[in-house]
């Protein structure tokens, strides 16, 4: 078996514990009986679907970022970190191992819930529901441990781990409304609602099963290689560039099929531009980081260098290419009053746009502080990008653009179809002036030389 299961089964599972459980639910049953006796079944499957959505779901979530704080916490982790386990032996025993218990309270919650259903003519509806629910549960696990392991340094980790678990919470509650919506009407109108991802027509609750067994394994595949990183196996970063294509192309497939919306290319781009800011503001971008990079790009071999590189530049330029492969596909012409063309003219200013807050950021990680460059620069980009155009655009409406380039997007609200020409000559100039600071900035942090003394 294997020893990281194990151990978490240890600390998860005892006698009492086992008998505790499902004590606790019959008389749950029994309550919800009395007092709705003149529909019990379904009263009964509403509850303990419910219920299994609080343990699963939301004590499963809690245990899998404790999981991970707790061993900062009582410093394991580096003793766990320099174990013989692979990174995903490592990854599915923790998966697995410290939510047991909440799954052995939320599997008893589905065989009553099956039970329940049994009666009534929607049984294979439901039971489709509840697969959905177990498949989500672990997809949201699994994607709440890779977030945690990628944003975790144990450098500047502080024993308490309320920030993980706090963030472990506004994910899980942000999951609540979807679950919720489903338990109101289980039935999802006798189960014959169609879903339109991709077109394919399915009875909703087969799309929802099949987009979450998606989602799953692109959460897999991120815990694997956070586990990796955090095991320190290199590796070059192509299940980032996976995990980011996946992603745009599950969300695309909910698109209008209609001509008039964004293609698959331009939500590819836009789904690398959302997580070329997270990897921004989650990895180390300091000056270090850099001189790997460059000394691998002069003294090593190739696959050196991408593991030593930053994943935000990887998913910047992903999106480049993907907005390159619109253009050169057709799909951004659009038809007589199709908003396409100002779209795509908004997707060039915001690939840009990212450039140069990417850009920003840098200048201040580049200096010699301790202090993360993560809280300055959204400080800076909130005054670059709403006070400072305010304060100007009071003044004088024309200018505002200057300050922040995207003020030109009023031009896109006069029905017009660019963005117009002082909105991108803004764009070149606030790019020149954060090169021109970084590259000030790189020289000015340089070490000094033995004879510069």
């Amino acid at each position: 078996m294997n020893p990281e299961f194990k151990r978490n089964l240890w600390l998860e599972i005892s006698p009492i514990r086992l008998a505790i459980m499902p004590g606790v639910l019959t008389l749950i049953a029994l309550l919800v009986v009395a007092l709705n006796q003149d529909d019990p079944y379904n009263n009964l499957f509403v509850a303990f679907s419910a219920l299994f959505v609080a343990l699963a779901a939301g004590w499963g979530s809690v245990r899998v970022v404790s999981s991970i704080n707790d061993e900062v916490t009582e410093r394991t982790w580096d003793q766990q970190r320099l174990s013989a386990l692979t990174p995903w032996d490592m990854a599915w025993g923790k998966l697995l191992g410290s939510t047991a218990y909440a799954w052995y309270g939320g599997l008893l919650c589905v065989l009553v819930a099956l039970v329940s259903a049994a009666p009534v003519p929607d049984f294979w509806s439901r039971s489709v529901w509840l697969m959905t629910g177990m498949v989500g549960t672990v997809a949201l696990h699994a994607w709440l441990m890779a977030s945690r392991l990628h944003t975790l340094d144990v450098r500047t980790e502080k024993s308490s781990g309320m920030a993980g678990r706090l963030f472990g919470l506004v994910l899980v509650m942000q999951l609540m409304p979807a679950v919720f919506w489903v338990l109101r009407d289980p039935r999802s109108p006798d189960g014959q609602t169609l879903g339109n991802w991709w077109g394919l027509g399915m009875p909703l609750p087969l799309q929802s099963l099949l987009v979450l067994l998606l989602m799953l394994a692109l959460g897999l595949l991120a815990l694997w290689r956070s586990m990796g990183k955090q095991l320190m196996v290199r590796s070059v970063p192509w299940a980032w560039v996976v995990g980011v294509l996946g992603i745009g192309w599950v969300v695309a497939g909910f698109a209008p099929p209609s001509g008039g919306g964004p293609s698959l290319w331009m939500t590819l781009a836009g789904s690398a531009l959302v997580t070329t800011y997270g990897a921004l503001f989650t990895e180390s971008n300091n000056r270090l980081t850099w001189q790997a990079v460059l000394y691998h790009r002069a003294h090593s071999p190739t696959r050196r260098l991408w593991q030593a590189l930053p994943l935000w530049p990887l998913s910047w330029a992903l999106a480049a290419v993907c907005l390159v492969a619109h253009a050169l596909t057709g799909s951004g012409s659009g038809s007589a009053g199709s908003p396409l063309p100002a779209l795509n003219g908004l997707m060039w200013m915001a690939l840009l746009h990212t450039l140069r807050d990417c850009g920003i950021y840098h200048f201040f990680a580049f200096r010699h502080s301790t202090r993360k460059p993560a809280a300055i620069t959204l400080v800076s980009l909130f005054v670059l990008g709403v006070v400072l155009p305010g304060l100007v655009a009071t003044l004088s409406p024309d200018l505002a653009v200057w300050a922040e380039p995207l003020f030109g997007m009023q031009a896109l609200a006069q029905g017009q179809d660019s963005l117009g020409t002082a909105a991108w000559l803004s764009m070149g100039l606030h790019l020149v002036v954060v090169a021109t600071l970084v590259v000030w900035r790189w020289s000015a942090t340089a070490p000094r030389q033995l004879g510069d003394a």
